[in-house]
């Protein structure tokens, strides 16, 4: 196994000489660069970034995106990014742009070249521990196409809850009517900004909880949510709405409808438990358009006491695509109910983490 040299950043490039030579003029003691056909040989542990020239590597990357793994190279990437619990990977470009959806799925920052010595030194001066070095919760491993086939030959019908799916193999699950676990927890933590410096300074605490907690979403005022998206777009897909409207177009009066919020990668929203939006036909309207975007809904009323039980219950999908959400002061971090969600805030998290002994 390669020797890092004490330095924790890597980049990732089949043109390094471009990072040594001027205006970038890379110090080979705070960083190595190496060729893509080298990084089989390589260990990742000991790393708290790694940099992937998207310029030089591009078809590669592309291929990985996908699930391909037909050589050494792209199987080497493929277990660099397909795991949470390893050091923090980020994809150079020349501009900052919107991540494609393949790449959203990779679950990786874009970063360019103006802030690429920022943060090759921030990693240099900064003493915690290399983010490689500490467990998460759970490694979510991502999933390919021939990884559903091989688990479909094998006679599963479901998907783990919480698994990271590539865009071609999600194609195949849904073609194969394979369907996520029901049974699953999720943690929604609100995020407050003012403004996004505010929101930008919190990047490494976001960041370490996603990684510690696999099942937590970011609670992201609509206001906010393209901000958010842009700060941390391999986050986009953990971000929970505070509320959404029923209605599939026209005015909402201030408010965001489910394809407002699907465009904006959200994973759910939260329904506001008053009227209008717990009235039996608005509630069934919202649920049908959830259903059919993908978005899932979080509500802290039962379906019995917003009288819906005879309008959506009676539909297995509808009904699916409600899930109750529990506040953490009735909630205790011992004793977890099975599926649904608990609201949270840092404290909750912080006892949950003490009671499994992480």
């Amino acid at each position: 196994m390669w020797a890092m040299n004490n330095s924790n950043v890597l980049i990732i490039s089949d043109n390094p000489g471009s990072f040594y030579a001027e205006p970038l003029a890379l110090s080979p003691e705070k960083c190595r660069i190496t060729r893509l056909d080298s990084i089989r040989y390589l260990g990742f542990s000991g790393l708290k970034s790694v940099i992937i020239d998207c310029a030089s590597i591009s078809g590669i990357l592309k291929k990985v995106s996908l699930g391909i793994r037909d050589d050494a190279e792209t199987q080497s990437l493929w277990e660099l990014l397909s795991t949470t619990n390893g050091p923090k990977v980020y994809f150079l470009v020349e501009k900052m742009a919107r991540p494609s959806s393949d790449m959203q799925q990779l679950g990786v920052d874009y970063i360019i070249h103006a802030e690429l010595r920022r943060l090759i030194d921030n990693c240099s001066n900064d003493d915690n521990i290399a983010s490689g070095d500490h467990k998460p919760a759970a490694a979510a491993g991502m999933l390919t196409a021939d990884d559903i086939r091989s688990m479909h030959q094998a006679g599963t019908r479901s998907l783990p809850a919480g698994v990271r799916l590539t865009p071609w193999a999600a194609e195949v699950a849904d073609s194969l009517k394979m369907t996520v676990t029901e049974h699953q927890l999720y943690f929604l933590l609100p995020v407050t900004a003012t403004s996004k410096a505010h929101l930008a300074a919190q990047r490494e605490e976001l960041f370490s909880l996603a990684s510690r907690y696999p099942s937590l979403l970011f609670i992201v005022s609509e206001v906010y949510l393209p901000i958010f998206n842009n700060l941390f777009p391999s986050l986009s897909g953990r971000t929970v709405a505070p509320s959404v409207h029923w209605a599939s177009h026209g005015a909402f009066t201030g408010e965001v409808s489910v394809q407002m919020l699907v465009d904006q990668r959200c994973f759910g929203a939260i329904v506001p438990p008053q009227k209008p939006y717990t009235d039996p036909e608005n509630l069934k309207k919202l649920a049908t358009l959830a259903q059919k975007q993908g978005l899932a809904l979080f509500c802290t009323f039962t379906l019995a006491s917003a009288g819906t039980c005879d309008i959506i219950a009676s539909d297995r999908q509808s009904a699916g695509s409600m899930i109750s959400l529990y506040q953490s002061e009735v909630v205790s971090p011992a004793r977890l109910p099975e599926s649904g969600a608990i609201a949270v805030n840092k404290e909750f998290l912080q006892q949950l983490t003490s009671r499994k002994g992480n």
